[in-house]
């Protein structure tokens, strides 16, 4: 979403309410077994994942900052729980979604 800080993915621009979709390996996810260290350069993934990390940190606290809401959302849920996903959006949104 172009303006907003962290380029999320998606934007309820009235709400204030930024969603992203982190991909497991790409922002470490310590709860799936996407997040695995490749056995080749595995000292450049590990400081290239703790950068993602640190950025995600930053980019929430700037957000939160301006007041925004925000919806970190790990790659294996959008699979595996839509209905848990959308009620946590709802709750930012303070009201029903169709």
């Amino acid at each position: 979403m172009p303006g907003i800080p962290g380029k999320p993915d998606f934007g309820f621009l009235a709400a204030r309410v930024a969603v992203f979709v982190d991909g497991c390996f790409w922002h470490g996810c310590k709860s799936c077994r996407r997040n695995i260290t490749p056995s080749t350069n595995s000292e450049y993934w590990r400081q290239k994942i703790k950068r993602n990390q640190e950025r995600d940190r930053k980019v929430n606290a700037e957000l939160r900052k301006a007041h925004w809401g925000v919806v970190r959302i790990w790659e294996h849920e959008v699979a595996n729980v839509p209905t848990k996903l959308l009620q946590r959006i709802q709750n930012l949104l303070g009201k029903q979604l169709p």
